[in-house]
Parts: structure tokens; C-alpha cells; sequence
């Protein structure tokens, strides 16, 4: 069975590492974005299974990409993991739909794993 691939969109660095090794550890396939724009060149070529997006980032932010990820790409089958400080998310990102779960940061490592195996399984 193919690895799963796991997009992570967060401009700290920290935490791409952080989230990256633990990850790949539960043999993830990882793909880094440090910004929307950066995201959407990665899904020129390649799919991931789930996003894991911060909303606060330099060049295009979490709103915006998932704006265009859901409404100009049509991409909507894609489970998205809000992580951001704000748990507070904007209606119009609800509206758009398949947001797995919002969490509230810091979370623990294992949080977001049993989040990503429900999202991941959400979607089969």
C-alpha cells in the first residue's frame, strides 16, 4: 500500500520539523509548503491525502489558500487540519467544507495524529 502523504503548511520552521519527523516516523510521506503559494506549486505535481494549514503566514495565508484550494482549484475531496493560534475561523472558510478539524495551538504531537488517522480514514 503507497504511503499517505501529508501536506504541511506552516512558515515556522519549528514546527515543520517538529510535525515532519514524527510523521515520517509513522512512515508519512511528507510535503513541506512554508506559504500558500508555495502549496499550490507542490499541487501542480502531486496530491496529498490531507493538509495540515496554518492561517497566519507571510505570502498567502492560510484563508487565502483554502479559498482558492476549495473555490479556483476545486479541490474539496482533500480533508484540511486548521492549526493556527485563532481557534476562531472564519464562516466563509465553513461554508466551503471538508474541514476535518480546527486545533487550537500548542496541541500535543499525539493530537494531531489521532487527527490526521481520523481524517485519513474520514476520507476512504
Amino acid at each position: 500500500m503507497p504511503q499517505k502523504k501529508i501536506m504541511i503548511v506552516e512558515d515556522d520552521e519549528d514546527l515543520h520539523t517538529l510535525y515532519g519527523l514524527y510523521l515520517q516516523g509513522q512512515d508519512y510521506e511528507i510535503l513541506r509548503a512554508f506559504n500558500g503559494a508555495e502549496a499550490f506549486k507542490i499541487l501542480e505535481t502531486q496530491m496529498p491525502d490531507l493538509i495540515i494549514l496554518d492561517m497566519i503566514m507571510p505570502v498567502m495565508d492560510g484563508e487565502e489558500f483554502f479559498i482558492k484550494l476549495r473555490t479556483e482549484k476545486n479541490i474539496t475531496e482533500i480533508p484540511v487540519i486548521i492549526a493556527s493560534v485563532n481557534d476562531k475561523i472564519s464562516p466563509k472558510l465553513l461554508k466551503l467544507g471538508n474541514i476535518h478539524k480546527i486545533l487550537k495551538k500548542p496541541f500535543s504531537i499525539e493530537v494531531l495524529l489521532k487527527e490526521i488517522e481520523a481524517g485519513l480514514a474520514a476520507r476512504r
